[in-house]
């Protein structure tokens, strides 16, 4: 019994002596989460800055030419020879590409032949016509005489009415005669104008289409597409070669009617052309389409590449847009702003403590907002830590642009 009762108060004195330390952790605990509420909440913090603010809105694009000129050729025939390709600068009357006529001046020697042959046939035509010429009029001085003489017999009674209407019958139809050689002499020199004319029109058209074999550049440029190969066939329905006149070049976008009632000619940009280069460069509205595509209902926009830089034909762009510009506006982070309802809320420090600032806001921009109402500028705002802040609660700044 006697054992049993110390073991017992051994017990007893262990359990105390455990309880007593218990209540010390306990006080320790408390005692630090006190200091902590003393010390405030922490929170990172920075200045609320003015700058300039607008929302962003990229669109894809693509280059095209400023002016494109397609070269077509006037006749179709296999490519003699191709010395450009897509891509090259050509001056306007470079060579551009030749079909082989030889099919087309095959008969140039023949007709040259008939040409020479007809005009000294057609020159012997006219030769013999003329030399008949004398001999008519020497018939119509003959039978002028005659008939002079018979009238003036007829005229004193020595000549009969008879004999005067032989002799005028004899003049009319040596005049005829006349009038007829001259006029196969004029027929002659006609029908060797006329067929000397077809002979020489053939000619022409074959001169024509021997030179159309040569294909030269109708402008200064650069060639954006080379639709032929050497040895293949040209033809007259397509685009041989076409060229960006003056190698200027613009870029292409299409807006829906929601931007473009933002946008205006002038308007700046930032373009980026990946194939060319990653950093974008700025480039100003050009023209704006005053109708909408009537398969995407879009609207073009067309801003100028910088004349310095070559942009391949047909590469994409990102352009971006700049809407709603705030010039001198206060900004904030958008994680900084807090919602309860219809309310919008920030907190600033001031001093030690944390104060709710109601605000209104504006355009939001990449991962900032404009404060329209609540902040003027210069104020220490909470980012981080103002989930867990109320107004007037102490705070401890950790971190942030307003830390030592």
């Amino acid at each position: 019994m006697k054992a049993k009762r110390v073991a017992a108060g051994l017990l007893a004195c262990l359990m105390l002596l455990t309880m007593a330390g218990c209540g010390g952790d306990s006080s320790e605990t408390e005692a630090a989460a006190q200091q902590e509420q003393d010390m405030g909440t922490a929170v990172e913090t920075q200045t609320v800055t003015r700058t300039d603010l607008s929302n962003e809105n990229m669109v894809s694009g693509q280059i095209i030419a400023d002016t494109s000129v397609s070269v077509v050729p006037t006749i179709g025939g296999t490519v003699k020879s191709l010395p450009v390709k897509a891509g090259d600068t050509v001056q306007k009357g470079q060579l551009l590409f030749q079909i082989d006529t030889s099919q087309i001046t095959s008969s140039y020697g023949a007709l040259q032949e008939s040409y020479s042959a007809t005009q000294q046939m057609t020159n012997e035509a006219i030769q013999n016509a003329q030399d008949a010429l004398p001999l008519a009029q020497s018939a119509v001085t003959t039978a002028q005489a005659n008939y002079n003489n018979t009238l003036a017999l007829f005229n004193v009674g020595a000549a009969s009415q008879v004999e005067l209407d032989q002799a005028r019958s004899q003049l009319d139809q040596a005049n005829n005669q006349l009038s007829q050689a001259k006029s196969a002499v004029s027929q002659a020199r006609a029908s060797q104008k006329a067929q000397l004319a077809q002979i020489e029109s053939s000619l022409d058209q074959i001169r024509t289409q021997a030179a159309a074999g040569t294909v030269t550049a109708p402008c200064s440029g650069l060639i954006t597409a080379v639709n032929i190969v050497e040895g293949g066939m040209a033809g007259q329905t397509g685009a041989a070669v076409v060229i960006a006149e003056g190698g200027r070049t613009r870029i292409s976008v299409q807006v829906s009617e929601e931007l473009l009632s933002q946008l205006k000619v002038g308007d700046a940009a930032q373009v980026t052309v990946s194939a060319v280069s990653p950093t974008p460069f700025s480039a100003s509205i050009a023209s704006i389409a005053p109708a909408a595509n009537a398969q995407t209902a879009l609207y073009e926009v067309r801003l100028y590449t910088p004349a310095d830089v070559t942009y391949p034909i047909g590469a994409f762009a990102d352009v971006t847009f700049y809407t709603n510009q705030r010039p001198d506006a206060v900004t904030v982070p958008s994680d900084a702003i807090l919602t309860d309802g219809t309310e919008q809320y920030v907190f600033v420090v001031q001093g030690d403590t944390a104060k709710k600032v109601t605000v209104q806001t504006g355009v939001v921009g990449d991962g900032v907002t404009e404060i329209t109402e609540g902040l003027a500028g210069g104020e220490t705002l909470v980012v981080k830590g103002q989930t867990y802040l109320t107004d007037g609660a102490a705070v401890r700044v950790v971190s942030g642009e307003d830390t030592p």
